[in-house]
């Protein structure tokens, strides 16, 4: 084996490996062209050498991106056949680019829209039945693995992705107006988000934002809306970490009178009947013997939407008061969402007093075997 040939091998090795390079092979592959100088050059052998020796040489990030799982491959981790049979169609836009801001680096996998698509079931869907699914990791940027969804420690702090609509201000049309929901897992050490809402090909001819930052709000404070242009901008004065990207959709999917039919009704929403919240309401009689967490009790917060916002051990839940309480009505526990596994129920309960001060808190109940 000659000195090239000698090389070749020690790239192949490198190649076939989905770990980082080590710093003795990076050393190994320096000496072994800096000591083919001294033989008769051979221009071709010499080309494929030194290129292939400075994509070794570069750095772990680059090899680190090779890692990521592919849209397809996140919706299959997460049990989703018929959404991961979508990323693998012409239909789907697999973008790959990355934003590292803080000490996080958030990357865009890819994008797709359509109708059925998954295999998970919601309300909105029956809404809205043409979704858009979005696919997003997360990572830190040292590299160190954020941890597992079952450690305490995991969604600390938790991240928020959202569309946002060139020409609309971002606090009103987002992933909560929209539908919107999402998926989580965490695969060595990387968080995968798949988001979903209502199809936002609708404006594609618009411009179409996707925002992903720590926390759990869209706001003035984490973006800026130029009233003029209709532009959104990240905020320079918001500390935490976040992306903004623009969305490659294809304007001729645009479809304008759609776009401004949906528009009003996400900005003149017509009131829910109470229909929906006596059926929530007769629920409460389910879980009137739970054993309540202490340290879960806590007043809630307001959104800018108007919503009452709680948050406990990772759960979140964001709910209008107008359709959990009839008018006057205190002293009386809510069940606003109930998160459950095999062994036990997780309940979600609001309280309104009689000075309009509400209450959250989350019980436990063992589920019936």
């Amino acid at each position: 084996m000659n000195k090239y040939e000698e090389i070749d091998q020690l790239l192949k090795q490198a190649l076939s490996s989905t770990d980082e390079p080590s710093e003795a092979l990076n050393q190994e592959i320096k000496y072994r062209i800096k000591e083919s100088k001294t033989m008769k050059p051979v221009r071709k052998r010499i080309t494929v050498a030194l290129v292939a020796a400075v994509i070794f040489i570069m750095s772990g990030s680059a090899f680190a991106a090779w890692k990521l799982l592919t849209p397809k491959q996140v919706a299959e981790n997460l049990g989703d056949k018929t959404l991961a049979k979508a990323f693998d169609s012409e239909n789907a836009v697999h973008i790959n680019k990355s934003i590292t801001s803080g000490d996080y680096t958030f990357t865009l996998l890819g994008i797709t829209s359509g109708k059925n698509l998954s295999d998970f079931k919601n309300s909105a869907r029956d809404i809205q039945p043409d979704r858009t699914y979005v696919v997003v990791s997360i990572e830190r940027k040292d590299g160190s693995p954020i941890p597992k969804m079952s450690d305490e420690n995991y969604n600390e702090p938790s991240f928020l992705v959202s569309p946002l609509i060139k020409g609309q201000k971002p606090w009103l049309v987002n992933i909560f107006t929209m539908n919107g929901g999402a998926y989580q897992s965490v695969v060595d050490g990387v968080i995968y988000t798949i988001t979903e809402c209502d199809s936002i090909e609708m404006f594609a001819d618009r411009g179409v934002y996707l925002y992903v930052g720590a926390g759990g709000f869209i706001n003035n404070e984490t973006v800026s809306y130029n009233e003029e242009t209709g532009e959104i901008t990240l905020n320079p004065n918001n500390k935490e970490a976040s992306a903004l990207f623009e969305l490659p959709l294809d304007a001729k999917k645009a479809d304008h009178e759609k776009a401004e039919q949906y528009l009003k009704e996400v900005l003149n929403p017509v009131p829910k009947s109470r229909t929906s919240s006596e059926a929530l309401m007769n629920t409460d009689n389910d879980f009137a013997d739970v054993t309540v967490i202490p340290e879960s009790i806590k007043e809630v917060t307001y959104n800018n939407n108007g919503l009452a916002c709680y948050e406990y051990n990772g759960i979140k839940m964001e709910v209008s008061l107008d359709f959990l309480f009839k008018d006057g009505e205190t002293g009386t526990w809510k069940t606003v969402g109930v998160d459950e596994d095999d062994m036990e129920q997780a309940v979600i309960q609001f309280f309104k007093d009689e000075n309009g001060v509400v209450i959250g808190r989350t019980a436990k109940k063992a589920k019936k075997q």
